[in-house]
């Protein structure tokens, strides 16, 4: 005659473990998730999509707002972004935007020639 095995006892410290084992499995997958957003690894397969888009670096201006420099099709498009809007700021062909000049450097020449005409 088999020996009946007793069910095993669901207590309060079972129940608490196992919800324990959820919550820290779940905490694990948002940590994953949270890291594969910031180093934009998440979303879509990189060799599916093609790469004439891409963003070559964002500066924060503030809470919702930044200037991100966009490489779009050999031009370098400099965008204004805010909660509601993206203004174009500046469009520079490859060549030019590959000078070794500083940024103040640029900006005296650029109100330098706005002002002549």
């Amino acid at each position: 005659m088999p020996i009946a095995m007793a069910p095993p006892e669901v207590g309060f410290s079972s129940v608490l473990k196992m919800s324990g084992a959820l919550f820290f499995i779940l905490a694990m997958l948002l940590l994953a998730f949270y890291i594969l957003r910031r180093l934009n690894l998440g979303g879509t397969f990189s060799p599916l999509r093609s790469r004439d888009l891409q963003v070559v670096e964002r500066l924060p201006l503030g809470p919702r707002q930044n200037i991100t420099v966009v490489k779009y099709r050999g031009q370098d498009l400099v965008l204004g972004v805010t909660q509601d809007r993206i203004t174009l700021l500046q469009t520079r062909d490859e060549v030019n935007g590959k000078d070794d000049k500083k940024f103040a450097g640029i900006l005296k020449k650029e109100t330098s020639g706005s002002a002549d005409s």
